[in-house]
């Protein structure tokens, strides 16, 4: 569904037009509508809106600047070393450690890279950080984008960037839904039947999403930093 399709099933649902439901205070719920029922996809299946994106190594350099929302939701780190080695798993560490010094970091680090948050920034403790495209590979969890355009045409499932996630297919009709039923609550008008069962309706298909087929593989694309171009990130 897209956005300009869900404007019109919410209005027709509500009995409203754009006079008597704007699109400013439509906009507005409809974001609340998706945050709410990301926030329960989420408790099903944690895994679902986490978004991989990959980074330059620069030679030397241990510290590297990131947005704070992804910064408050990394769900992994990864950090290889040389083009011919695999990506190895880095700690998190809760605590700065006392100091700082080189020498000390490539020897209580070599054999397992750490890493922890100041200054807006991740900050590894490794071995020598090399000079290396796409040497890191952070993973983090992102919500679905919020709508900014009720006229937009693309589908809401597609994801608007590489660093930010579409909505659900599944769970689109669920949306009009709750959005409708934001209104009428608001304006004092009666639930129809499907309102009413709205609740269990979104029981039944996080029951269905949360189900995940083991015979097939799960396929992450994890984009490069050159295929990323301007994501924001400040190195």
């Amino acid at each position: 569904m897209t956005p300009a399709n869900l404007t019109t099933l919410i209005r027709r649902k509500t009995r409203t037009t754009d006079v008597t439901y704007t699109d400013a205070e439509l906009l507005v719920d409809i974001n609340n509508a998706i945050e709410e029922i990301a926030g329960h996809i989420q408790t099903m299946r944690p895994e679902v809106f986490n978004v991989p994106s990959k980074f330059d190594l620069v030679a030397n350099r241990r510290e590297y600047a990131f947005p704070v929302d992804v910064l408050n939701s990394i769900t992994s780190l990864d950090l290889k070393f040389g083009a011919s080695e695999d990506y190895v798993r880095a700690t998190s560490l809760k605590r700065t450690p006392e100091e700082l010094v080189e020498a000390n970091i490539q020897s209580d680090y070599g054999s397992q890279p750490h890493y922890f948050i100041r200054r807006k920034a991740i900050y590894i403790l490794s071995k020598e950080v090399p000079t290396l495209a796409d040497g890191g590979l952070i993973v983090f969890n992102a919500f679905p984008a919020t709508l900014t355009d009720l006229t937009l045409t693309t589908d809401l499932s597609i994801n608007p960037s590489t660093t930010t996630l579409g909505f659900p297919r599944e769970f689109h009709n669920l949306l009009a839904t709750k959005t409708s039923m934001h209104y009428k609550d608001v304006n004092s008008m009666a639930l129809n039947r499907e309102e009413q069962n709205y609740e269990n309706d979104l029981e039944k298909k996080l029951g269905e999403f949360s189900v995940v087929d083991q015979s097939m593989e799960e396929l992450i694309v994890t984009p490069s930093s050159a295929s990323l171009e301007d994501n924001g990130y400040d190195y």
